[in-house]
């Protein structure tokens, strides 16, 4: 460690009392004293040069275990978001599944009291109302299977959210060590304002070395980035277009999946989040309300008259 790491004021002092005191006719007699104190400066130094690699090493540690810290949080931060939009994914498809199953049941309602009205068509309705009891079943399922899936992911997430509190509580160590480093340092300062003229020597043979300051080591900072992203996904807006050019050839050979048949009115709605959204629609053309799931980039949906169309979706609010 070179000399300019001390005070410069403390030696200024030391040699200006040197100075008062011959002023005032007293007699040096400390040569037995500067003898010894040259011993220990000599060991003084291999102390001073073995400071300087502690700082170095040290600086070095700091650097990596930030590196490290920095590389979790971003991975943590990309399970997180993956983890959120997968919720948001099976949330509009139990919203979906919810609203079929209350429909089908009403269906099975209905079959109910007509096979009570109508006894001619008895056997009919009692297959209509075993289909229907059938897919009640299997929407029951999809929808346990559906919220087996959100708890799961939900567990998930509070799992990386204690990962990310053992991160902070790491690198609240990392800023007491820090500050350990730092009254070290100190500590060493003050065993240098003892030493007298073997110091001009000490500073010839360290002044190569460049060690930091206490101001420097107090400036190095512990604080990692980026912060774990942890608020709600914000539901962008869905914009509704009426495809004016859907009974085209054209239309249909680029969207051969829609199987458009004559007089087929094509909507298609453009969701520019990157998860799923749940959407009802109300059409005034012919009066009927139904719900489809808005996948991430385009969905394609036909009525087979036209008229008004209206579509809902709920927002980050559930509004």
């Amino acid at each position: 460690m070179p000399l300019d790491f001390f005070s410069t004021k403390i030696i200024a002092g030391v040699l200006a009392g040197s100075v008062t005191l011959g002023a005032v006719g007293l007699t040096f007699n400390g040569s037995e004293t500067i003898d010894s104190v040259k011993t220990q400066l000599e060991s003084m130094k291999s102390k001073i040069v073995a400071y300087e690699n502690s700082e170095n090493s040290l600086f070095e540690k700091i650097g990596l275990i930030k590196q490290d810290a920095t590389d979790k949080l971003t991975f943590a931060n990309t399970k997180i978001t993956d983890a959120k939009n997968e919720i948001n994914n099976l949330k509009a498809e139990k919203s979906f599944l919810t609203t079929s199953l209350a429909k089908v049941t009403a269906e099975r309602d209905a079959a109910i009291q007509e096979r009570d009205q109508l006894s001619t068509d008895l056997e009919s309705a009692n297959n209509m109302i075993n289909d229907l009891e059938a897919t009640i079943t299997h929407l029951t399922e999809e929808l346990e299977t559906v919220i087996s899936k959100l708890e799961d992911l939900e567990t998930k997430y509070n799992l990386l959210l204690e990962q990310y509190n053992a991160l902070v509580a790491e690198n609240d160590t990392l800023k007491e060590e820090a500050n350990r480093a730092n009254a070290e340092v100190q500590k060493a300062n003050d065993k240098v304002a003892e030493l007298e003229e073997k110091s001009n020597e000490v500073e010839a043979e360290t002044s190569a070395n460049e060690p930091m300051t206490t101001e420097e080591l107090d400036n190095i900072g512990t604080e990692v980035s980026p912060d774990v992203f942890d608020a709600e996904l914000v539901v962008k807006n869905l914009n509704l277009t009426y495809i004016q050019n859907g009974q085209s050839e054209e239309f249909k050979a680029q969207h051969p999946d829609l199987d458009i048949k004559e007089g087929d009115r094509v909507w298609r709605i453009t969701n520019n989040n990157d998860f799923k959204v749940y959407v009802e629609y109300n059409f005034t053309g012919n009066g009927n309300k139904s719900e489809l799931i808005a996948n991430p980039s385009q969905t394609f949906y036909l009525t087979e008259t036209g008229g008004t169309m209206i579509i809902k979706w709920q927002d980050e609010n559930g509004v």
